[in-house]
């Protein structure tokens, strides 16, 4: 960049500024609007949603996901805690949203989803007991993801929606109470 004052037209000091540039791809001087044009081919988007042949694959991942934490639950839930899952990854209102991965990477399937159910199992199913001896999101992390500070962490603070919660109750009142 050469910026050189030129003061002999007497009209006040004026800048005159010399930009060299090498390679440009977008170059807006108002930076009121920013448009990119791009000539040639594109990559096509991949669809990393899983379709019907990979939905019990899935299932299994997430059902060994969940096992990791069977260290917390309380003793009377022992013995239906997976089968307690698998019941809920039945769920319409569940498999709607678990089997989209969503923005998440790492995994096949919605992580984020499933640990706001298991935040909801730990501290407010049962009639607001939860079934876990003690829930304490750092504790489920590091099971989850051998890490108390992964990212996972606050999303187990956080309840799933209110249809989820609602079938959730629902099936636990009827098959498991």
């Amino acid at each position: 960049m050469n910026i050189d004052k030129d003061t002999a037209s007497g009209g006040g000091n004026i800048f005159n500024q010399e930009f060299h540039i090498g390679h440009v791809e977008n170059l807006n001087p108002a930076a009121t609007t920013i448009i990119n044009h791009y000539y040639g081919t594109r990559v096509k988007p991949r669809d990393d949603r899983q379709g019907p042949a990979n939905k019990e694959s899935v299932r299994e991942e997430i059902l060994q996901y969940v096992e990791n934490t069977f260290q917390y639950v309380a003793n009377p839930w022992k013995d239906k805690y997976m089968a307690l899952w698998a019941d809920i990854l039945d769920l319409p209102e569940v498999s709607d949203v678990v089997y989209d991965k969503g923005r998440q990477e790492g995994t096949r399937f919605n992580r984020k989803e499933v640990c706001h159910i298991l935040c909801y199992l730990g501290k407010h199913a049962n009639g607001g007991l939860g079934i876990f001896q003690k829930y304490v999101a750092s504790y489920i992390a590091a099971s989850l993801h051998d890490d108390k500070q992964s990212a996972i962490r606050p999303e187990l603070g956080f309840r799933p929606s209110k249809e989820i919660q609602h079938a959730i109750d629902k099936l636990m009142n009827e098959k498991y109470q």
